[in-house]
């Protein structure tokens, strides 16, 4: 109805919706700077008008709601691009640690040490009956398996950091999917009552962020504001209710973690994240680890061959040069049966392939054992208690207990596992060093030693020598860090280009909030200006009666 009141009613209107608005505007400014904050706009509708004499008239303002300036698009992108980008960042970082332990720049990595020990040998060669060169060939081969322990040592001891690491992050990800649970409650509550929750959204979407830093996620809304969250196509987040990530050993290896959720190992589904840089990290350790323990057990099978071969000035024959090679052996860990491996030896040392090995049992009583490497069967039969198994130039001493061994049970055989950490030299005496190819020829005879130095030039690790084979690790690992160096810099430029995307629809502009504020206050002062106008015909009307 067209009246005073109406018009005073329509003033107020103006002046509440210019307040709310003001206070929107006022939470933008106070928000400029916090993180994950998302700019948000009051919605300003016209309110219903009414028929006074055939005439549509107004009635005024309202504030329709608060709504978030937000593009879920962007959003998606982002975390995505955060996850890989921490994924680069993970994996560069391990590389570049496992290139420092291999390194050769500053002249003390295994590339030099095995130069030194070869030329030492070639000086024996040239002076086999030489005290002093015999002393510097032990000197330089104590540091070859010095720099092998070394290498191992560390190799093993970065391994270990980076499991802690992944139990750490493990943590972090429960402890996130609780909160982000939390505010789905939260959220829900608010949104079904018929008021936004924007601020809440904000803190969620930052921990969905985060949580994206350190796995890949997929995230979908439903239609009360909660979200569900995957992680490897497993929910970890349903509505209000969580799924614990759990860490076990790897069954088959004690050095690798399985990540479990729902009851289903997620390591190969997980393509992003931190924690995937860290299982890359494992991946690219493990394999350095594997080939510098082939390295050093080929060194260690082929010198002990070629020395045993000869005599040293003492008369001594049949020595090993090296410590003699430990046979690995570990129980998968999901063996259901009773029976351990007691011992393994090496027990013919030419016919050792460096193969890994497996003896599977299809039951109690039988088994088969396996060449890794090639999948092939190399022997099997029948199983007794404490009777050894041979093959490859290994023996294998399996015994149980009151339980049998199951159908499915393994043992993994390995002779070349422990090679680089229990690398030593078991020659103390240099005159014990095997120079001469025979009695008679001492102390003058060299071809023993000609041999061993000829071993520097053979090919016999993977066709290639020994020195070849170390600079492949090396420089596969100088590749694959550079690589993920690569790899990193396009994800980052890419992901501040996706941030700056989003900050110029999300963020604060403090220009433009002061521009709209002023704005607001204006249409503040004409509405007070109204209901003084109005205020003031009240007045007149009232004077007339």
């Amino acid at each position: 109805m067209s009246t005073i009141n109406a018009v005073f009613d329509i003033a107020k209107t103006a002046l509440l919706a210019s307040q709310k608005a003001i206070n929107v505007t006022s939470h933008n400014i106070a928000n400029a700077n916090t993180e994950g904050y998302t700019r948000q706009r009051a919605v300003l509708e016209t309110k219903n008008p009414v028929n006074f004499g055939g005439l549509f008239f107004g009635t005024g303002v309202d504030v329709a709601g608060v709504e978030r300036i937000y593009d879920s698009y962007q959003t998606i992108q982002l975390r995505d691009a955060s996850s890989g980008l921490a994924r680069f960042e993970t994996r560069g970082s391990h590389l570049a640690a496992l290139e420092s332990i291999l390194n050769d720049f500053d002249g003390s990595g295994l590339s030099t040490r095995l130069d030194a020990f070869f030329n030492s040998v070639n000086d024996v060669a040239a002076n086999p009956s030489s005290y002093g060169e015999r002393a510097a060939l032990l000197s330089n081969a104590r540091v070859l398996t010095d720099t092998f322990n070394m290498a191992a040592t560390n190799i093993s001891r970065d391994l270990v950091s980076i499991n802690s690491q992944i139990e750490h992050k493990v943590d972090a990800i429960n402890g996130l999917a609780a909160r982000i649970a939390g505010f789905n409650g939260q959220i829900s509550t608010i949104e079904l009552s018929g008021t936004s929750a924007n601020d809440l959204r904000d803190k969620r979407d930052l921990l969905l962020e985060e949580l994206a830093g350190i796995v890949d996620i997929n995230v979908t809304e439903n239609d009360t504001g909660q979200v569900d969250v995957y992680i490897g196509g497993s929910f970890i987040v349903a509505a209000n209710k969580t799924s614990e990530l759990t860490t076990a050993a790897d069954p088959r290896d004690p050095d690798s973690l399985s990540l479990m959720l729902n009851g289903g190992t997620i390591n190969n589904r997980i393509s992003g994240g931190s924690l995937k840089g860290d299982l890359e990290g494992i991946a690219q350790y493990k394999d350095a680890r594997d080939r510098v323990n082939l390295l050093s057990a080929s060194i260690v099978k082929e010198v002990n061959l070629a020395h045993s071969a000869g005599y040293g000035l003492d008369g001594s024959t049949g020595a090993d040069f090296f410590s003699p090679l430990s046979v690995y052996a570990n129980a998968n860990s999901a063996n259901t049966g009773g029976a351990a491996i007691t011992t393994g030896t090496v027990t013919g040392l030419s016919a050792l392939t460096l193969d890994d090995y497996e003896i599977r049992f299809s039951g109690p009583g039988a088994y088969n054992v396996v060449n890794l490497e090639t999948d092939a069967v190399v022997t099997g039969g029948a199983y007794t208690s404490g009777s050894a198994i041979t093959f490859d130039g290994l023996s294998v001493v399996i015994s149980h207990g009151s339980k049998t061994p199951q159908a499915g049970d393994r043992f993994v055989v390995s002779a070349t596992r422990n090679a680089a950490i229990e690398m030593g030299v078991e020659v103390t005496d240099p005159r014990k060093i095997a120079a001469s190819a025979t009695l008679a020829g001492l102390p003058g005879d060299n071809v023993n030693a000609m041999a061993m130095a000829d071993l520097r030039e053979a090919v016999s690790l993977e066709g290639a020598t020994f020195g070849q084979f170390y600079n492949r690790i090396v420089t596969d690992i100088g590749t694959a860090g550079n690589d993920a160096r690569i790899n990193y810099e396009a994800q980052n430029n890419f992901t501040q280009e996706l941030r700056a995307a989003r900050e110029a629809v999300s963020g604060v502009s403090i220009e433009e909030e002061a521009i709209n504020l002023v704005k607001l206050q204006r249409a503040y002062e004409a509405a007070a200006k109204v209901m003084s106008t109005v205020d003031q015909m009240m007045e007149t009307i009232l004077r007339l009666r």
